[in-house]
Protein backbone atom coordinates (compact mmCIF):
# COMPACT_ATOMS: atom_id res chain seq x y z
CA UNK A 1 0.00 0.00 0.00
CA UNK A 2 1.06 3.70 -0.46
CA UNK A 3 1.07 6.65 1.41
CA UNK A 4 0.73 10.35 0.32
CA UNK A 5 1.22 13.35 2.29
CA UNK A 6 -0.02 16.52 2.58
CA UNK A 7 2.51 19.63 3.32
CA UNK A 8 0.72 18.93 6.98
CA UNK A 9 1.42 15.54 7.03
CA UNK A 10 4.82 16.22 5.49
CA UNK A 11 5.85 18.30 8.60
CA UNK A 12 4.60 16.34 11.28
CA UNK A 13 6.57 12.99 9.86
CA UNK A 14 9.80 15.19 10.02
CA UNK A 15 9.21 16.56 13.38
CA UNK A 16 8.56 12.78 14.47
CA UNK A 17 12.34 11.78 13.23
CA UNK A 18 13.88 14.35 14.39
CA UNK A 19 11.98 14.57 17.97
CA UNK A 20 11.62 10.75 18.31
CA UNK A 21 13.81 9.22 16.10
CA UNK A 22 16.50 11.26 17.15
CA UNK A 23 17.42 11.80 13.24
CA UNK A 24 18.52 15.62 12.95
CA UNK A 25 17.03 18.42 10.38
CA UNK A 26 20.44 18.48 9.07
CA UNK A 27 20.66 14.87 8.73
CA UNK A 28 17.33 14.61 6.97
CA UNK A 29 18.24 17.18 4.46
CA UNK A 30 21.87 15.75 3.78
CA UNK A 31 19.65 12.15 2.90
CA UNK A 32 17.76 13.91 0.67
CA UNK A 33 20.10 15.42 -0.81
CA UNK A 34 22.64 12.25 -1.25
CA UNK A 35 19.60 10.33 -2.61
CA UNK A 36 18.11 13.01 -5.17
CA UNK A 37 22.16 13.74 -6.42
CA UNK A 38 21.97 10.31 -7.22
CA UNK A 39 19.14 9.83 -8.72
CA UNK A 40 19.67 13.20 -11.00
CA UNK A 41 22.83 11.27 -12.03
CA UNK A 42 20.89 8.47 -13.09
CA UNK A 43 18.27 10.83 -15.02
CA UNK A 44 20.95 12.57 -16.96
CA UNK A 45 22.83 9.29 -17.75
CA UNK A 46 19.85 7.81 -19.14
CA UNK A 47 18.92 10.99 -21.03
CA UNK A 48 19.68 11.95 -24.36
CA UNK A 49 22.21 14.56 -23.40
CA UNK A 50 25.17 13.81 -24.93
CA UNK A 51 27.94 16.40 -22.86
CA UNK A 52 31.54 15.20 -22.20
CA UNK A 53 30.83 17.01 -18.86
CA UNK A 54 27.41 17.95 -18.45
CA UNK A 55 26.05 21.54 -17.11
CA UNK A 56 23.61 21.65 -14.09
CA UNK A 57 22.31 24.66 -12.98
CA UNK A 58 20.82 24.39 -9.38
CA UNK A 59 17.57 27.17 -8.86
CA UNK A 60 17.93 27.64 -4.81
CA UNK A 61 15.22 29.61 -2.59
CA UNK A 62 15.96 30.51 0.71
CA UNK A 63 14.02 27.97 2.99
CA UNK A 64 14.39 23.95 3.25
CA UNK A 65 13.74 23.46 -0.32
CA UNK A 66 16.75 25.83 -1.14
CA UNK A 67 18.86 23.97 1.27
CA UNK A 68 18.17 20.81 -0.43
CA UNK A 69 19.15 22.19 -3.67
CA UNK A 70 23.18 23.75 -2.06
CA UNK A 71 23.76 20.22 -1.05
CA UNK A 72 22.67 18.61 -4.19
CA UNK A 73 24.96 21.15 -5.68
CA UNK A 74 27.32 19.78 -3.43
CA UNK A 75 26.76 16.08 -4.52
CA UNK A 76 26.76 16.45 -8.18
CA UNK A 77 30.04 18.93 -8.21
CA UNK A 78 31.97 16.08 -5.67
CA UNK A 79 31.19 13.60 -8.42
CA UNK A 80 33.49 15.74 -10.58
CA UNK A 81 31.83 14.80 -14.08
CA UNK A 82 28.92 17.74 -13.92
CA UNK A 83 29.40 21.60 -14.46
CA UNK A 84 27.43 22.66 -11.56
CA UNK A 85 26.29 25.98 -11.05
CA UNK A 86 23.80 27.70 -8.92
CA UNK A 87 21.54 30.59 -9.16
CA UNK A 88 20.31 31.80 -5.44
CA UNK A 89 17.10 34.08 -5.48
CA UNK A 90 15.79 35.24 -1.80
CA UNK A 91 17.40 36.39 1.75
CA UNK A 92 20.50 35.03 2.84
CA UNK A 93 19.35 36.61 6.46
CA UNK A 94 16.42 34.39 6.41
CA UNK A 95 17.66 30.68 6.20
CA UNK A 96 17.40 28.08 8.05
CA UNK A 97 20.55 26.88 9.97
CA UNK A 98 20.46 23.54 7.37
CA UNK A 99 20.29 25.74 4.32
CA UNK A 100 22.61 28.18 5.92
CA UNK A 101 25.59 25.66 5.89
CA UNK A 102 24.82 24.01 2.91
CA UNK A 103 24.70 27.72 1.20
CA UNK A 104 28.47 27.90 3.05
CA UNK A 105 29.72 24.59 2.25
CA UNK A 106 29.07 25.55 -1.40
CA UNK A 107 30.65 28.77 -1.30
CA UNK A 108 33.62 26.92 0.48
CA UNK A 109 33.71 24.36 -2.67
CA UNK A 110 33.70 26.96 -4.73
CA UNK A 111 30.70 26.14 -6.70
CA UNK A 112 29.46 29.14 -8.55
CA UNK A 113 26.83 31.18 -7.26
CA UNK A 114 24.99 33.91 -8.84
CA UNK A 115 22.43 35.88 -6.58
CA UNK A 116 19.34 37.05 -8.07
CA UNK A 117 17.94 40.24 -7.93
CA UNK A 118 14.42 41.11 -9.82
CA UNK A 119 16.37 43.33 -12.09
CA UNK A 120 18.88 40.43 -13.09
CA UNK A 121 15.77 38.49 -14.03
CA UNK A 122 15.32 39.26 -18.18
CA UNK A 123 19.30 39.26 -18.88
CA UNK A 124 19.41 35.38 -17.12
CA UNK A 125 20.29 32.45 -18.76
CA UNK A 126 19.18 29.18 -18.57
CA UNK A 127 21.46 27.27 -21.10
CA UNK A 128 22.34 24.56 -19.18
CA UNK A 129 21.74 20.56 -19.78
CA UNK A 130 20.01 20.21 -16.72
CA UNK A 131 17.84 22.74 -14.67
CA UNK A 132 16.83 21.78 -11.03
CA UNK A 133 14.00 23.53 -9.12
CA UNK A 134 14.89 23.84 -5.79
CA UNK A 135 13.20 27.04 -5.25
CA UNK A 136 9.44 26.59 -3.06
CA UNK A 137 8.63 23.47 -1.27
CA UNK A 138 5.85 21.62 -0.31
CA UNK A 139 4.45 24.89 2.58
CA UNK A 140 4.37 26.65 -0.89
CA UNK A 141 0.99 26.31 -3.27
CA UNK A 142 0.17 27.68 -6.61
CA UNK A 143 -0.14 31.31 -5.45
CA UNK A 144 3.35 32.26 -7.04
CA UNK A 145 4.38 36.09 -6.82
CA UNK A 146 7.41 38.18 -6.67
CA UNK A 147 10.66 36.62 -7.40
CA UNK A 148 9.91 32.69 -7.85
CA UNK A 149 7.17 33.95 -10.76
CA UNK A 150 9.67 36.24 -12.31
CA UNK A 151 12.24 33.43 -12.77
CA UNK A 152 9.40 30.93 -13.80
CA UNK A 153 7.91 33.52 -16.33
CA UNK A 154 11.62 33.90 -17.88
CA UNK A 155 12.03 29.94 -17.97
CA UNK A 156 8.82 30.02 -20.11
CA UNK A 157 9.48 32.61 -21.96
CA UNK A 158 12.99 31.01 -23.18
CA UNK A 159 11.73 27.66 -23.81
CA UNK A 160 13.78 25.64 -21.63
CA UNK A 161 11.65 22.88 -20.97
CA UNK A 162 11.99 22.00 -24.43
CA UNK A 163 15.50 22.43 -24.65
CA UNK A 164 16.85 21.16 -21.07
CA UNK A 165 16.28 17.92 -18.67
CA UNK A 166 14.08 19.72 -15.97
CA UNK A 167 13.96 18.41 -12.12
CA UNK A 168 12.09 19.52 -9.19
CA UNK A 169 13.20 18.50 -5.63
CA UNK A 170 10.21 17.35 -3.61
CA UNK A 171 7.79 19.31 -5.66
CA UNK A 172 7.09 21.36 -8.82
CA UNK A 173 7.49 25.24 -7.60
CA UNK A 174 4.03 25.92 -8.04
CA UNK A 175 2.14 23.65 -7.61
CA UNK A 176 -0.24 22.88 -4.82
CA UNK A 177 0.74 19.68 -2.46
CA UNK A 178 -2.58 19.32 -1.13
CA UNK A 179 -5.16 19.81 -3.60
CA UNK A 180 -3.18 19.42 -6.77
CA UNK A 181 -3.62 23.48 -8.35
CA UNK A 182 -1.28 24.81 -10.51
CA UNK A 183 -0.09 27.89 -11.50
CA UNK A 184 -0.14 28.93 -15.09
CA UNK A 185 3.71 29.38 -14.75
CA UNK A 186 4.40 26.33 -12.72
CA UNK A 187 7.83 24.70 -13.10
CA UNK A 188 7.03 21.33 -15.54
CA UNK A 189 9.52 18.66 -14.58
CA UNK A 190 10.66 15.83 -16.64
CA UNK A 191 11.13 14.35 -13.15
CA UNK A 192 10.57 15.06 -9.75
CA UNK A 193 13.12 13.74 -6.66
CA UNK A 194 10.25 13.69 -3.53
CA UNK A 195 11.30 13.01 -0.06
CA UNK A 196 9.71 10.06 2.41
CA UNK A 197 6.36 10.08 0.37
CA UNK A 198 4.60 11.17 -2.56
CA UNK A 199 2.35 14.58 -2.10
CA UNK A 200 -1.24 13.97 -2.04
CA UNK A 201 -1.36 16.97 -4.80
CA UNK A 202 1.34 15.39 -7.39
CA UNK A 203 -1.38 12.60 -7.93
CA UNK A 204 -4.14 14.84 -8.62
CA UNK A 205 -4.73 17.04 -11.71
CA UNK A 206 -3.17 19.04 -13.47
CA UNK A 207 -0.08 18.79 -11.06
CA UNK A 208 0.30 15.21 -12.43
CA UNK A 209 1.21 16.47 -15.73
CA UNK A 210 4.09 18.80 -14.05
CA UNK A 211 5.68 16.76 -11.79
CA UNK A 212 6.61 13.78 -14.54
CA UNK A 213 8.94 10.56 -13.38
CA UNK A 214 8.32 10.72 -9.51
CA UNK A 215 11.02 9.18 -7.46
CA UNK A 216 10.61 8.55 -4.03
CA UNK A 217 13.73 9.22 -1.80
CA UNK A 218 14.02 7.72 1.82
CA UNK A 219 15.85 9.58 4.38
CA UNK A 220 17.31 7.02 6.30
CA UNK A 221 14.21 6.77 9.01
CA UNK A 222 11.16 3.87 9.04
CA UNK A 223 8.71 3.90 6.21
CA UNK A 224 5.81 3.62 8.57
CA UNK A 225 6.14 7.20 9.89
CA UNK A 226 5.22 8.78 6.84
CA UNK A 227 2.31 6.04 6.30
CA UNK A 228 1.35 6.84 10.15
CA UNK A 229 0.94 10.77 9.14
CA UNK A 230 -1.11 9.99 5.81
CA UNK A 231 -4.59 10.08 5.43
CA UNK A 232 -4.51 9.17 1.76
CA UNK A 233 -3.43 5.77 0.29
CA UNK A 234 -3.72 3.45 -2.66
CA UNK A 235 -3.53 -0.26 -2.81
CA UNK A 236 -0.96 -2.14 -4.90
CA UNK A 237 -1.22 -5.78 -6.48
CA UNK A 238 0.75 -6.95 -3.89
CA UNK A 239 -2.33 -6.02 -1.26
CA UNK A 240 -4.60 -8.24 -2.95
CA UNK A 241 -3.19 -11.62 -1.62
CA UNK A 242 -3.74 -10.39 2.09
CA UNK A 243 -7.01 -8.65 1.20
CA UNK A 244 -8.81 -11.17 -0.97
CA UNK A 245 -7.13 -14.21 0.44
CA UNK A 246 -6.40 -17.70 -1.47
CA UNK A 247 -9.04 -20.13 -1.76
CA UNK A 248 -8.87 -22.79 0.51
CA UNK A 249 -9.21 -26.57 -1.26
CA UNK A 250 -12.16 -27.80 1.16
CA UNK A 251 -14.37 -25.16 -0.03
CA UNK A 252 -17.93 -24.00 -1.60
CA UNK A 253 -19.94 -21.39 -3.51
CA UNK A 254 -21.18 -20.42 -0.30
CA UNK A 255 -17.80 -19.30 1.19
CA UNK A 256 -17.71 -16.53 -1.34
CA UNK A 257 -20.84 -14.62 -0.71
CA UNK A 258 -24.28 -14.43 -2.02
CA UNK A 259 -25.00 -10.59 -4.17
CA UNK A 260 -28.62 -9.68 -5.05
CA UNK A 261 -28.54 -7.49 -7.88
CA UNK A 262 -32.14 -4.85 -8.16
CA UNK A 263 -31.12 -3.84 -11.76
CA UNK A 264 -32.42 -3.16 -15.07
CA UNK A 265 -35.89 -1.77 -16.48
CA UNK A 266 -37.54 -1.75 -20.21
CA UNK A 267 -35.07 0.60 -21.62
CA UNK A 268 -31.57 -0.34 -20.36
CA UNK A 269 -31.86 -4.36 -20.16
CA UNK A 270 -28.00 -4.92 -20.49
CA UNK A 271 -27.64 -3.51 -16.74
CA UNK A 272 -28.15 -6.52 -15.01
CA UNK A 273 -26.15 -8.48 -17.26
CA UNK A 274 -22.85 -6.52 -16.78
CA UNK A 275 -23.09 -6.09 -13.34
CA UNK A 276 -23.87 -9.80 -12.92
CA UNK A 277 -20.50 -11.33 -15.20
CA UNK A 278 -18.53 -8.78 -13.53
CA UNK A 279 -19.63 -10.17 -9.74
CA UNK A 280 -19.09 -13.79 -11.42
CA UNK A 281 -15.22 -12.55 -12.51
CA UNK A 282 -14.49 -11.30 -9.10
CA UNK A 283 -15.07 -14.27 -7.44
CA UNK A 284 -18.61 -14.08 -5.69
CA UNK A 285 -19.67 -17.17 -4.71
CA UNK A 286 -23.28 -17.06 -6.05
CA UNK A 287 -25.82 -14.29 -7.62
CA UNK A 288 -29.29 -13.54 -7.95
CA UNK A 289 -30.54 -10.97 -9.98
CA UNK A 290 -34.10 -9.26 -9.81
CA UNK A 291 -35.27 -7.57 -13.16
CA UNK A 292 -38.28 -6.22 -15.30
CA UNK A 293 -36.55 -8.26 -18.40
CA UNK A 294 -34.96 -10.81 -19.80
CA UNK A 295 -31.75 -9.95 -21.66
CA UNK A 296 -30.00 -12.48 -24.15
CA UNK A 297 -26.87 -12.06 -22.21
CA UNK A 298 -27.59 -12.68 -18.44
CA UNK A 299 -25.50 -15.14 -17.13
CA UNK A 300 -26.45 -18.68 -17.00
CA UNK A 301 -25.21 -19.19 -13.76
CA UNK A 302 -26.98 -16.68 -11.50
CA UNK A 303 -29.88 -16.99 -10.13
CA UNK A 304 -33.07 -14.92 -11.90
CA UNK A 305 -36.27 -13.17 -10.27
CA UNK A 306 -38.01 -11.41 -13.77
CA UNK A 307 -40.30 -9.53 -11.67
CA UNK A 308 -43.63 -7.85 -12.97
CA UNK A 309 -43.48 -4.40 -15.00
CA UNK A 310 -44.77 -1.56 -14.21
CA UNK A 311 -46.62 1.23 -16.57
CA UNK A 312 -43.44 2.75 -16.77
CA UNK A 313 -41.46 0.07 -17.90
CA UNK A 314 -39.48 -0.72 -14.02
CA UNK A 315 -40.41 -2.97 -11.76
CA UNK A 316 -43.82 -3.54 -9.63
CA UNK A 317 -42.56 -2.66 -6.37
CA UNK A 318 -44.84 -4.96 -4.00
CA UNK A 319 -43.52 -7.77 -6.34
CA UNK A 320 -39.92 -6.60 -6.40
CA UNK A 321 -39.51 -6.13 -2.11
CA UNK A 322 -41.54 -9.20 -1.82
CA UNK A 323 -38.75 -10.88 -3.28
CA UNK A 324 -36.02 -8.91 -1.76
CA UNK A 325 -37.67 -9.67 1.95
CA UNK A 326 -37.95 -13.47 0.86
CA UNK A 327 -34.17 -13.47 -0.49
CA UNK A 328 -32.52 -11.28 2.51
CA UNK A 329 -31.80 -14.43 4.88
CA UNK A 330 -29.57 -16.01 2.23
CA UNK A 331 -27.75 -12.86 0.72
CA UNK A 332 -24.55 -11.20 2.01
CA UNK A 333 -24.49 -7.99 -0.08
CA UNK A 334 -26.94 -6.08 -2.25
CA UNK A 335 -26.34 -3.89 -5.28
CA UNK A 336 -29.00 -1.51 -6.51
CA UNK A 337 -29.13 1.22 -9.27
CA UNK A 338 -27.83 0.30 -12.72
CA UNK A 339 -30.73 0.45 -15.20
CA UNK A 340 -33.40 1.58 -13.23
CA UNK A 341 -34.52 4.75 -13.90
CA UNK A 342 -34.48 7.81 -11.87
CA UNK A 343 -37.75 7.46 -9.99
CA UNK A 344 -37.64 3.82 -9.64
CA UNK A 345 -34.05 4.08 -8.55
CA UNK A 346 -35.19 6.61 -5.13
CA UNK A 347 -38.22 4.54 -4.90
CA UNK A 348 -36.44 1.37 -4.03
CA UNK A 349 -33.77 3.27 -2.08
CA UNK A 350 -36.44 4.26 0.57
CA UNK A 351 -37.93 0.97 0.45
CA UNK A 352 -34.32 -0.73 1.60
CA UNK A 353 -33.99 1.92 4.27
CA UNK A 354 -37.23 0.42 5.92
CA UNK A 355 -35.73 -2.84 5.91
CA UNK A 356 -32.89 -1.78 8.69
CA UNK A 357 -30.79 -4.11 6.68
CA UNK A 358 -27.45 -5.33 8.21
CA UNK A 359 -25.70 -6.12 5.11
CA UNK A 360 -23.70 -3.62 2.57
CA UNK A 361 -25.78 -2.21 -0.06
CA UNK A 362 -24.28 -1.05 -2.84
CA UNK A 363 -26.06 2.30 -4.63
CA UNK A 364 -25.30 3.37 -8.25
CA UNK A 365 -26.52 5.44 -11.05
CA UNK A 366 -30.65 5.80 -10.36
CA UNK A 367 -30.63 4.77 -6.94
CA UNK A 368 -27.76 7.72 -5.66
CA UNK A 369 -29.53 9.49 -3.35
CA UNK A 370 -31.49 12.74 -4.94
CA UNK A 371 -30.14 14.64 -2.02
CA UNK A 372 -27.62 14.03 1.14
CA UNK A 373 -28.92 11.70 3.72
CA UNK A 374 -27.50 9.46 6.90
CA UNK A 375 -27.20 6.20 5.12
CA UNK A 376 -25.42 3.47 7.24
CA UNK A 377 -22.03 3.00 7.77
CA UNK A 378 -21.58 -0.02 5.43
CA UNK A 379 -23.36 1.35 2.45
CA UNK A 380 -21.67 2.44 -0.26
CA UNK A 381 -22.19 5.10 -3.09
CA UNK A 382 -20.65 5.43 -6.52
CA UNK A 383 -21.50 8.75 -7.95
CA UNK A 384 -20.02 10.64 -10.74
CA UNK A 385 -19.34 14.58 -10.20
CA UNK A 386 -23.03 15.10 -12.26
CA UNK A 387 -24.62 12.92 -9.95
CA UNK A 388 -22.79 14.68 -6.69
CA UNK A 389 -23.37 17.48 -7.76
CA UNK A 390 -27.21 16.55 -8.39
CA UNK A 391 -27.00 15.60 -4.72
CA UNK A 392 -25.17 17.96 -2.86
CA UNK A 393 -25.66 21.06 -5.20
CA UNK A 394 -22.12 21.57 -5.13
CA UNK A 395 -21.36 22.63 -8.87
CA UNK A 396 -19.61 20.16 -10.96
CA UNK A 397 -16.77 22.08 -11.80
CA UNK A 398 -16.06 22.83 -8.15
CA UNK A 399 -16.26 18.57 -7.45
CA UNK A 400 -13.94 17.93 -10.37
CA UNK A 401 -11.18 20.23 -9.07
CA UNK A 402 -11.27 19.16 -5.63
CA UNK A 403 -12.72 15.76 -5.50
CA UNK A 404 -10.63 14.58 -1.94
CA UNK A 405 -11.93 17.48 -0.68
CA UNK A 406 -15.56 16.95 -1.65
CA UNK A 407 -15.37 12.56 -1.42
CA UNK A 408 -14.32 13.31 2.46
CA UNK A 409 -16.85 15.70 3.01
CA UNK A 410 -19.76 13.66 1.78
CA UNK A 411 -18.91 11.05 3.67
CA UNK A 412 -18.89 12.10 7.04
CA UNK A 413 -22.05 14.32 6.22
CA UNK A 414 -23.35 11.00 4.77
CA UNK A 415 -21.66 8.34 7.92
CA UNK A 416 -21.06 5.86 4.46
CA UNK A 417 -18.20 4.97 2.08
CA UNK A 418 -18.08 7.18 -0.76
CA UNK A 419 -16.33 5.99 -4.02
CA UNK A 420 -16.43 9.64 -6.27
CA UNK A 421 -15.59 8.75 -10.04
CA UNK A 422 -12.92 11.22 -10.30
CA UNK A 423 -9.95 11.66 -12.15
CA UNK A 424 -8.37 10.15 -9.98
CA UNK A 425 -11.41 7.92 -8.56
CA UNK A 426 -11.23 8.21 -4.88
CA UNK A 427 -12.97 6.26 -1.97
CA UNK A 428 -13.50 7.59 1.50
CA UNK A 429 -15.23 6.77 4.91
CA UNK A 430 -14.89 10.47 6.01
CA UNK A 431 -11.31 10.11 7.38
CA UNK A 432 -9.62 7.82 5.01
CA UNK A 433 -8.93 8.03 1.48
CA UNK A 434 -7.68 5.46 -1.14
CA UNK A 435 -7.32 6.99 -4.53
CA UNK A 436 -7.06 4.49 -7.66
CA UNK A 437 -4.21 4.77 -9.81
CA UNK A 438 -5.13 3.18 -12.56
CA UNK A 439 -7.49 3.25 -15.67
CA UNK A 440 -7.76 5.03 -18.76
CA UNK A 441 -10.42 7.40 -20.87
CA UNK A 442 -10.99 4.62 -22.90
CA UNK A 443 -13.56 3.20 -19.59
CA UNK A 444 -15.46 6.09 -20.05
CA UNK A 445 -18.21 3.50 -22.09
CA UNK A 446 -21.38 2.37 -21.67
CA UNK A 447 -21.35 -0.20 -18.90
CA UNK A 448 -18.06 0.64 -17.06
CA UNK A 449 -19.72 1.92 -14.06
CA UNK A 450 -22.25 -0.95 -13.97
CA UNK A 451 -19.01 -3.22 -14.05
CA UNK A 452 -17.51 -1.64 -11.26
CA UNK A 453 -21.04 -2.16 -8.74
CA UNK A 454 -20.77 -6.10 -9.94
CA UNK A 455 -17.20 -5.67 -8.54
CA UNK A 456 -17.90 -3.52 -5.70
CA UNK A 457 -20.84 -6.38 -4.77
CA UNK A 458 -18.44 -9.22 -5.34
CA UNK A 459 -16.22 -7.93 -2.59
CA UNK A 460 -18.08 -6.72 -0.29
CA UNK A 461 -20.48 -10.24 -0.41
CA UNK A 462 -16.97 -11.54 0.48
CA UNK A 463 -17.27 -9.68 3.84
CA UNK A 464 -14.38 -7.60 2.85
CA UNK A 465 -14.78 -4.51 4.83
CA UNK A 466 -16.78 -1.73 2.83
CA UNK A 467 -13.82 0.77 2.60
CA UNK A 468 -10.80 -1.36 1.63
CA UNK A 469 -13.27 -3.81 0.00
CA UNK A 470 -14.71 -1.17 -2.70
CA UNK A 471 -11.46 0.69 -3.01
CA UNK A 472 -9.96 -2.70 -4.09
CA UNK A 473 -12.62 -2.77 -6.58
CA UNK A 474 -11.79 0.52 -7.92
CA UNK A 475 -8.23 -0.66 -8.48
CA UNK A 476 -9.04 -3.73 -10.04
CA UNK A 477 -11.50 -1.98 -12.47
CA UNK A 478 -9.44 0.45 -13.64
CA UNK A 479 -6.46 -2.20 -13.87
CA UNK A 480 -8.55 -4.29 -16.26
CA UNK A 481 -9.94 -1.36 -18.22
CA UNK A 482 -5.98 -1.09 -18.61
CA UNK A 483 -5.51 -4.69 -19.62
CA UNK A 484 -8.56 -3.98 -22.08
CA UNK A 485 -6.91 -0.90 -23.50
CA UNK A 486 -3.33 -2.82 -24.34
CA UNK A 487 -5.86 -5.18 -26.34
CA UNK A 488 -8.40 -3.24 -28.05
CA UNK A 489 -7.29 -0.19 -27.79
CA UNK A 490 -8.95 2.78 -25.67
CA UNK A 491 -10.97 3.84 -28.97
CA UNK A 492 -11.82 0.18 -29.35
CA UNK A 493 -12.74 -0.98 -26.21
CA UNK A 494 -16.08 -2.24 -24.93
CA UNK A 495 -17.77 -2.88 -21.31
CA UNK A 496 -17.15 -6.33 -22.21
CA UNK A 497 -13.86 -6.01 -22.76
CA UNK A 498 -13.12 -5.09 -19.16
CA UNK A 499 -15.00 -7.50 -18.00
CA UNK A 500 -13.30 -9.78 -20.20
CA UNK A 501 -9.88 -8.83 -18.79
CA UNK A 502 -10.96 -9.18 -14.88
CA UNK A 503 -9.57 -12.53 -14.84
CA UNK A 504 -5.80 -11.40 -15.97
CA UNK A 505 -5.62 -8.33 -13.50
CA UNK A 506 -6.49 -10.61 -10.20
CA UNK A 507 -4.07 -13.09 -11.55
CA UNK A 508 -1.31 -11.74 -13.52
CA UNK A 509 0.17 -14.84 -14.28
CA UNK A 510 -2.64 -16.63 -16.68
CA UNK A 511 -1.56 -15.30 -19.65
CA UNK A 512 1.89 -16.46 -18.96
CA UNK A 513 0.47 -20.05 -18.36
CA UNK A 514 -1.90 -19.57 -21.87
CA UNK A 515 1.46 -17.97 -23.67
CA UNK A 516 3.49 -20.93 -22.09
CA UNK A 517 0.89 -23.74 -23.02
CA UNK A 518 0.95 -22.39 -26.65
Amino acid sequence: MRSYLTPEGQKQADDHAIKHVGVSGALLMENAASGSAHCIAMWIDASTIRSEKPSVLVLCGSGNNGGDGFAIARHLHSMNRFQVKIYHSGSIDHMSPETSANHASSKALNIPIDYIEEHHIPTLSFDADCIIDAILGTGANAELYGMPLAILKRIHALNVYEKSLCIAIDIPTGIDAENGQVHAFAFKAHGTCTMFSEKVGMQLYPAKNYCGDVEIIMLGVPEYIARDHASVFSFEDEDLHEIIGKRNIQTHKYHYGRVLIISGSKDMSGAPALCAMSAFRSGVGLVEIMTPVLHPALPPEALLSLIPMDEDGGMNMESLMQKVIESLPKTNAIICGPGLGLRAGQHILRELLKLNLSIPVILDADAIPSEIMCLPSNWVITPHAGECSRMTGIQRTEIEQFPLRNVTQIAKEMECIVHLKSVPACTSDGTIIYLTRSGNPGMATAGSGDILSGMIGALLARRIAPLEGTAVAAMLHGEAGDFAASVFGEESMSASDIIASIPHVIDNTLMDAWEEQE
